[in-house]
């Protein structure tokens, strides 16, 4: 007898979901969706996110060494945080409709409590991209927890 699986068994390794959403990010959502890639977890949008805050810190730490620190426009280096979220909604997991109402409310809100106002310029450009970060991670990790596997009632 064969013990039952959880739905966390197959969760891939770290270096896998980096992998995948560097593969996603350079060939775009047609080769993501190859049979390879279906498998989507919730661990992995998490992850994804943090990979896709740490691409975003580089390229702004590079661009603030090159020009200095933005005053307006640097919202562009924010463009790789999207693509975790959209990767994680085109798999359609469960719930995913409450995930996305849910993870995108509390990743709004979140800057605002630590303290962004985002109707005018932000008085330090660090904490402002760490408030936005912040609002990205909480909104992955509210629509992970929504999407979460459930186990199977029994028969």
């Amino acid at each position: 007898m064969q013990p039952e699986k959880s739905p966390d068994d197959d969760k891939p390794a770290i270096g896998d979901m980096i992998g995948e959403l560097l593969h996603y990010w350079v060939f775009g959502p047609d080769a993501h969706g190859s049979e390879h890639n279906q498998r989507y977890h919730p661990v992995k949008l998490v992850v994804w996110t943090l990979v896709a805050i740490a691409v975003s810190a580089v390229v702004s730490a590079a661009r603030v060494a090159l020009f200095g620190e933005p005053t307006v426009g640097w919202g562009i280096a924010l463009f790789p945080l999207l693509l975790p979220l959209t990767g994680a909604v085109a798999h359609r997991p469960p719930r995913y409709v409450a995930g996305l109402a849910w993870g995108l409310a509390a990743g709004l809100v979140t800057p605002l409590l630590l303290g962004v106002d985002l109707g005018s310029s932000l008085g330090s450009f660090w904490t402002g991209f760490a408030s936005v970060c912040a609002g990205f991670l909480v909104c992955s990790l509210v629509f992970a927890a929504v999407t979460w596997p459930r186990p199977e009632p029994p028969e």
